[in-house]
């Protein structure tokens, strides 16, 4: 496997040392809004609660490295809303991918209902949790600056291509297979890469656009080293996605890291950053090469980085 600049490799003990740091943050961020507006999420076995806290910690270092790549300091206010966004996030997928169908295409029109008018009707405590998250997130930033408006939006536009693949197979039924697997990666691509250009604009609004491209192709990344991770679960829940679709996927992972990684390396300037990003990647890709062969193995469900 090619790697990056060797110069740069202590950012993966740099993110060793953080993400301690930071799960134990979460949990004091998180922890009473869970507890106030739904108790029962963190009560229910905890395995999710404890997702959700995985999730919001992966955010916060990889908001630290967005953060520092911009030239600016990661500081308390802006950890907070890189762990609010996680939990965001986390709350968000759940709407999409452990419901059902109509949750999913609910939750899609319920949410673009909130950005058109601002207003979002509670129906139940999760979605009590996510609409006060949500808020605390837009009381901290001006989501009508056109960047950060912008990158919601394109967000929320990805998640729903992603669902609609999910949703409605007879829209790639008639395609050939490279023409369906160019759909699947772009709408890997675009689900990740809009969730990190959309934490780091919430973090730094006024980020320079030249580093947008290396933010975006890292979020990309994560989105395909996710996918592997989750190869055999997706396939026993009948969930189609670009990785669990090839023939080699781990071989084409690899590829698919390193190339990414030079793309990283020749958009963003060295640096703390852009050395934290790297070192995250490159444990974040193999801690779910592990989940997959555990899971290939017939291990079960693995929510936390090794």
């Amino acid at each position: 496997m090619a790697r990056y600049d060797a110069g740069e490799a202590g950012g993966a003990e740099r993110f060793a040392a953080l993400a301690g740091q930071y799960r134990a943050e979460v949990k004091e961020v998180l922890g009473p809004l869970v507890e106030a507006y739904h108790p029962a999420l963190a009560a229910a076995g905890g395995s999710e609660y404890r997702k959700m806290l995985e999730l919001s910690a992966k955010m916060a270092l990889v908001g630290h490295a967005c953060t520092e790549v911009a030239g600016e300091t990661f500081d308390a206010g802006r950890r907070r809303l890189a762990i609010l966004f996680g939990g965001c996030c986390f709350l968000a997928d759940s709407f999409l991918d452990d419901f059902g169908d109509e949750a999913a295409r609910a939750y899609l029109a319920r949410f673009e209902r909130l950005l058109r008018s601002g207003w979002f009707e509670i129906r139940n405590p999760r979605e009590r949790l996510f609409y006060v998250i949500v808020a605390l997130m837009f009381t901290e930033r001006d989501v009508l600056a056109p960047l950060l408006r912008q990158a919601i939006l394109a967000l929320h536009a990805a998640q729903a291509e992603d669902v609609m693949l999910r949703l409605e197979p007879w829209r790639m039924a008639d395609l050939a297979r490279s023409r369906q697997l160019r759909l699947l990666r772009r709408s890997a691509r675009n689900r990740s890469g809009h969730a990190i250009l959309a934490l780091s604009i919430f973090l730094v609004q006024n980020i320079a656009l030249s580093y947008l491209v290396g933010l975006f192709t890292a979020g990309s990344l994560i989105m395909f080293i996710d996918d592997h991770g989750d190869c055999h679960a997706d396939l026993r829940e009948g969930r189609v996605t670009y990785m669990n679709r090839l023939r080699d996927p781990e071989r084409a992972l690899r590829r698919i890291f390193a190339g990414h990684c030079r793309r990283i390396e020749a958009s963003l300037e060295p640096g703390p950053g852009r050395a934290l990003l790297l070192g995250f990647l490159e444990r974040y890709y193999r801690s779910r090469l592990a989940k997959h062969r555990r899971q290939r193995a017939g291990g079960g469900a693995w929510d936390v980085y090794e």
